[in-house]
């Protein structure tokens, strides 16, 4: 196969994956549409050299490093301040119910299936990556293929069991007059920061290729702190921090990614590194995995209401409201929007009550989904070092 076509057949369906997701408002995500599509394709004939021949997985495995990084420049401090309670809860909930589904799970599956399917419950295709791309290189193809069903998998019991709490936190608001008045206008306030930062650069230099430089910058010495350290401390933990720092610090401007004119084709890249053991996936092996994942699936979900309803009495979060904080893991952004606009709408019984529904779910949502989603690369980043 030529690599241009297998480049080309990768990308679209990569497109129709994207498509999909869209349309379904990312009850199927692109991950899901693409592995799916991708499986059947490898059973029906599909060349299992596809990715070697496209060329994109030496392209991808170098733009992981550039992709956290992105992912630190996109911390919102104010936002995060104004959100504390959130991201108490958000951080509390989703340690204690990965801490259940490795505890609990290493009894019923062992501890490698505990241990790579812990970090994935926590959220994140990125974290989902980092675990990929570590079991590839060690030979634990089974774990691996684990990984790709837990990412694309959870999302169907996440969003059902979120949707129903929310809406009945959704009720339990809107009943509390006092409450709702606190909510009558938008909380997602905006603030232009004309104070220059330290490492701030001209505007000379606000360019996509400048934008990409600063990141692969910004990542390459991420890289060689964790050299330094002798991998004790993980290159994509630290290019999650610097990614932070950096931006606090100016040099990196928020969004940056999107500034390259390039974080389509980076998290196409990144993502086909995910789906390279799909070669050896059979049948026979991925109905094997079926009673892990369903465990897994079902010791996170457990583990969530149980974190929730404990953390929202300590941070004094409505229960189910927290509990939906922590299952925000298993769907993350932008499922986080849609469910709140689509609960916002369910419930509110005119229009004033459905925006003031919106200023109260939707920050809160997006928030945690983007925190949990954060912290399970951390995570991730942890657990490699040790599987």
């Amino acid at each position: 196969m030529p690599g241009i076509l297998a480049f080309t057949i990768l990308i679209t369906i990569f497109a129709v994956g994207e498509y999909i997701a869209l349309k379904t408002k990312a009850t199927f995500s692109t991950v899901l549409v693409a592995s799916v599509l991708l499986l059947f394709g490898f059973w029906m004939g599909l060349p299992k050299d596809i990715f070697v021949k496209s060329g994109i997985l030496p392209v991808g495995g170098v733009l992981i490093g550039i992709l956290i990084t992105g992912m630190g420049n996109l911390l919102d401090f104010a936002e995060l301040k104004r959100q504390w309670r959130t991201v108490g809860v958000s951080i509390s909930t989703v340690i204690m119910a990965t801490s259940i589904v490795f505890l609990v799970g290493q009894l019923i599956l062992g501890r490698d299936l505990a241990l790579a399917g812990a970090p994935i419950f926590a959220g994140s295709s990125t974290a989902s990556l980092v675990m990929n791309t570590e079991l590839v290189k060690q030979g634990k193809d089974s774990l691996a293929l684990f990984v790709i069903l837990m990412l694309v998998c959870q999302t169907f019991v996440g969003v059902p069991l979120a949707s129903y709490l929310l809406k009945n936190a959704a009720r339990k608001f809107k009943n509390n007059e006092s409450e709702r008045n606190l909510y009558m206008n938008s909380s997602e306030e905006t603030s232009v920061d004309s104070e220059r930062k330290i490492l701030q650069l001209p505007a000379d230099f606000d360019k996509p290729s400048f934008s990409m430089a600063k990141l692969g910058l910004v990542t390459v010495l991420s890289f060689y702190i964790s050299k330094l350290t002798n991998g004790t401390l993980n290159y994509i933990v630290i290019a999650l921090i610097l990614g932070t720092i950096f931006t606090e610090l100016g040099f990196l401007e928020k969004n940056i990614l999107e500034k390259t004119k390039a974080s389509g084709f980076i998290f196409f890249a990144c993502i086909m590194l995910l789906f390279t053991n799909l070669t050896k996936a059979e049948p026979s092996e991925i109905v094997s995995l079926i009673f892990p994942l369903i465990a897994t699936l079902g010791i996170g979900a457990l583990g969530a209401c149980l974190a929730g309803y404990i953390f929202g009495k300590i941070f004094k979060v409505e229960t189910y409201m927290a509990i939906c904080m922590c299952l925000t893991c298993m769907f993350g952004f932008p499922t986080t929007m849609f469910m709140s606009n689509e609960v916002a709408f369910a419930i509110g019984e005119t229009e004033d009550e459905v925006k003031i529904l919106e200023n109260y779910l939707r920050p809160k949502m997006i928030t945690a989904g983007f925190i949990t989603g954060i912290f399970s690369i951390v995570i991730a980043g942890i657990v490699v070092n040790i599987i």
